[in-house]
């Protein structure tokens, strides 16, 4: 593969994989009650060869996943090299690390740990273009006052809830920042009349229709740059994913608002507590599911919400009678929930089999849909660039998506940068 691709060639790359080999992804897991290769008998026998610390194991390294993987599936390699981007400037990073010890301590009052460093690493890969930022779905303005205080420049936060505007402007004020927070569904149609071509808007995990209603009004008003980490894809009004370059539209690949969940299924930050309550989610949910089938007298999946934490502090019965509740299924009074529970626990390791293949194609399929974001503001005259702000490990959602028009004059770096 060249050492740098275009972001078509790397899009048309991708399409073509995720294409071709769709039978490997595009399913339900949930649905199945076996694993679904049978024509390809050399990867299912070492699927059932594999146990749960196995396959866990292969999920924490993709390189290697990639590698058993291609004993099997022949574009498991080229589809992991093309999913690899490059880093933000190892200078950069130098500078930024040097001047973020004169930060004051109050800008990152009431801001998680984790999250201002995702906010400072955003930061730190900023190339700013013309003169005002514009915060996109901006929480309390977080990012804002930081970007305020160390480009000096000023902020308009758009937020749709009052109270975290109040708040965010207060925490402004009290720095004595040039930042106003605007209270703003920007849904809205009045929302346009708040972009000018003079601002350079930014967006740190701005989910969905949000971020997508950002690219389009962007682009409509000739906006100096964008800077934008998409997050939470599947978040869209529509049954299917409708692209937006001419890229994506020409493409044969077709997503359901299902398929798009697969680009966020992997976590890196979650707690042992947590992750003790999702495997016992994931048992529940599939012995339940069982059950359902035979309530229904229906041998087919029914998609079922998330239960919340405190639903899966009880049992397993308890658990089914609050699911069966929301899909209005009556419970009889002979049921065997200790087997149905224990069905469900070993119907886990099916799963975390099919998952383990299926997620080979999860982050491809995250930057086929960043890519083709990219592709779109590059149509309509931007210069775009895709690459990761911050480690994994720090949030798996670390791509960024930087556009500054072509007619924009680069401005002058400041202090500090």
């Amino acid at each position: 593969m060249p050492a740098v691709l275009s972001l078509r060639d790397r899009f048309i790359a991708l399409d073509r994989l995720l294409t071709q080999l769709r039978p490997f992804w595009q399913l339900r897991p949930f649905a199945l009650k076996e694993l679904p290769w049978h024509q390809h008998q050399s990867l299912h026998h070492w699927l059932q060869t594999l146990d749960l610390s196995a396959c866990e194991a292969l999920e924490r390294d993709d390189q290697l996943r990639a590698e058993n993987l291609a004993s099997f599936i022949d574009a498991a390699l080229p589809l992991h090299a093309h999913s690899q981007l490059p880093e933000a400037p190892t200078q950069e990073m130098a500078a930024y690390s040097a001047s973020t010890d004169t930060l004051p301590a109050r800008l990152s009052y009431h801001v998680p740990g984790r999250k201002w460093e995702q906010i400072r690493a955003f930061d730190q890969a900023l190339r700013p273009a013309g003169e005002q930022w514009l915060e996109w779905c901006a929480g309390k303005g977080h990012l804002g006052r930081l970007l305020a205080f160390r480009h000096q420049r000023p902020v308009l936060s758009l937020e749709w809830q009052h109270t975290l505007c109040n708040q965010g402007q207060h925490l402004a004020d009290a720095l004595k920042l040039d930042c106003r927070m605007q209270p703003q569904d920007v849904m809205a149609p009045a929302t346009t009349a708040r972009l000018h071509p003079r601002q350079h808007a930014v967006a740190l995990h701005a989910c969905g229709k949000l971020h997508l209603r950002l690219l389009r009004l962007a682009s409509e008003q000739r906006l100096a740059g964008v800077t934008l980490s998409p997050c939470c894809y599947h978040l869209i009004d529509e049954e299917h994913y409708h692209p937006l370059s001419d890229s994506a539209r020409i493409s044969r690949l077709q997503l359901s608002r299902q398929d798009l969940k697969l680009a966020l299924q992997d976590t890196v930050t979650a707690g042992a507590r947590e992750r003790r309550l999702r495997q016992r989610e994931l048992a529940w949910r599939l012995g339940f599911d069982l059950l359902q089938r035979q309530l229904r007298g229906e041998d087919s999946y029914l998609p079922c919400p998330s239960a919340p934490k405190s639903q899966l502090s009880g049992g397993f019965e308890d658990y089914c009678r609050w699911m069966a509740a929301r899909k209005q299924l009556r419970l009889p009074d002979a049921i065997d929930y200790a087997e149905f529970e224990q069905q469900g626990r070993q119907r886990v390791l099916t799963v975390t089999r099919i998952e383990l293949v299926r997620n080979l194609f999860r982050r491809p399929l995250e930057l086929w849909l960043a890519l083709d974001r990219a592709l779109y503001l590059q149509e309509r005259g931007y210069q775009v660039t895709l690459s990761e702000f911050c480690d994994y490990q720090l949030t798996p959602r670390n791509l960024l998506i930087q556009a500054i028009r072509r007619d924009e004059p680069a401005p002058p770096r400041a202090a500090g940068q």
